[in-house]
């Protein structure tokens, strides 16, 4: 069995360290398709190049059934979009993924996105028997930093692992975004703040 992640997206920081933190907690289980990165198990070819397609499972957030550990007998891999996320969801693994390969059978993991390197958590603990009922998945993300006189304010409105006691989250990622030490991290957004990242993203869409 595999956890693959084809790569749907250009190879910039923030994709590259959800990869490496993907490899950080599947190891060997892991393989990255349709880009080759050093360093990581991958290789240029495509998924289906890879796995007979019948053998195969692709994790869409708009399948209607859930991911559960007997869809994984018999299978060889289960496929996840190497797509960074749009909030609210655009429907690109739909677009760019599942729906141009109707062979194989399509599972969502629950009703919040995930980032890649929680969808494979999430996968890696299905294989290891766990249904998506026992596993804690915390709703977004903030962190707020303090300089000199200034407050900032960063949410992400994803899914997350609570994974040993916190969020799995790419420590790259969040220095990537502005996360300093000193800076405080809390997860559980509440409706407010995720209407407040709704508002943000429909300015950022009407510029």
């Amino acid at each position: 069995m595999k956890i693959v992640i084809e790569n749907l997206e250009p190879l910039g920081k923030w994709v590259l360290y959800e990869y490496e933190h993907s490899y950080e907690v599947a190891g060997d289980l892991l393989l990255i398709t349709n880009a080759r990165i050093e360093g990581l198990p991958s290789t240029e070819r495509r998924f289906y190049e890879v796995f007979d397609l019948n053998k195969v499972i692709i994790l869409d957030p708009k399948a209607e059934r859930k991911l559960e550990p007997e869809d994984l007998v018999k299978k060889d891999a289960v496929v996840i979009g190497g797509i960074l996320g749009d909030h609210p969801p655009k429907g690109r693994t739909w677009q760019l993924l599942s729906s141009k390969f109707p062979q194989a059978e399509v599972r969502n993991l629950g009703k919040l996105q995930l980032p890649i390197d929680n969808a494979v958590l999430v996968t890696k603990l299905v294989i290891e028997g766990k249904r998506l009922e026992e596993i804690e998945i915390a709703r977004g993300l903030k962190f707020e930093c303090s300089f000199l006189r200034a407050k900032r304010t960063v949410l992400l409105p994803f899914g997350y692992v609570v994974y040993e006691g916190k969020p799995f989250v790419s420590m790259k990622v969040l220095k990537l975004l502005g996360f300093k030490d000193g800076c405080k991290l809390s997860w559980n957004l509440t409706d407010e703040e995720m209407s407040e990242v709704d508002s943000l993203n429909q300015a950022r869409e009407s510029l």
